[in-house]
């Protein structure tokens, strides 16, 4: 499994090829895979790859999103070198979206928790932000459910955070009745009960969104050629002559 840091910085790309997209919708870091061509990778990975590689390559030939074509220079038939055009990421995105495809990396739903959050926005909501940043921040930390229940959890974040989102009265001390209303509406469990003591996961896991992030196949191990018995080893000692 890949740092998730690593994979994450090829989120400042406005622009990618073909293969750097197909790779990282797969799950592998297109890092790894930028010594040799496509031709040369591992079987397996061209085989996981393949529906993306062919789906977006017609999807940029139909002209489905902003495509910034390359030819080959001694091609007489317009033929495209798919490793040096290059594809926008937004408007590919914006193709993903259209076509209802989440592959957790190009579209994880992070656009529109950014609007939710987004405190200079004219639609900005406060108490909305409030519960889906709670709910998120509580659901992801096993600590903050150790022997709460969910709405004990939730009502102790919210109270740290009253600041942020306006959940004060005029003394400055948190305001309980509206922390009570947003805990009703991100409460998971309205009836209830403790959250039992998280156990460790023994299965690996970036995040509750991201996908899980796989290193480039390491080549065969060349199995080495059996070497020709010798008569000595094959003539039984026991065989009376």
């Amino acid at each position: 499994m890949l740092p998730v840091d690593r994979i994450n910085r090829w989120k400042l790309a406005d622009e990618l090829n073909v293969y750097q997209i197909s790779l990282l919708i797969a799950g592998y870091d297109p890092s790894e895979f930028e010594v040799d061509r496509h031709d040369s990778w591992p079987k397996e990975v061209k085989m996981e790859i393949s529906p993306y590689l062919n789906a977006i390559k017609n999807a940029a030939r139909s002209k489905r999103f902003e495509f910034r074509v390359s030819l080959y220079d001694d091609s007489n038939n317009d033929a495209i070198n798919w490793y040096d055009s290059l594809i926008d990421i937004d408007s590919f995105t914006g193709w993903l979206h259209s076509r209802n495809f989440n592959d957790g990396f190009f579209t994880c739903g992070a656009k529109d928790s950014d609007r939710l959050s987004d405190a200079l926005s004219e639609f900005y909501a406060p108490k909305l932000a409030a519960v889906v940043r709670a709910w998120n921040e509580v659901t992801s930390d096993p600590a903050a459910l150790n022997g709460k229940t969910p709405k004990k959890a939730l009502e102790i974040w919210l109270r740290k955070h009253a600041n942020e989102y306006g959940l004060t009265n005029k003394d400055g001390n948190p305001n309980e009745l509206g922390i009570e209303e947003i805990c009703k509406v991100a409460n998971w469990k309205p009836s209830g009960g403790a959250s039992p003591t998280p156990t460790p996961s023994t299965k690996p896991s970036l995040d509750a969104t991201a996908t899980t992030w796989k290193a480039r196949p390491k080549p065969p191990t060349l199995r080495s050629k059996p070497t020709t018995p010798q008569i000595a080893d094959i003539i039984d000692d026991d065989i009376p002559f």
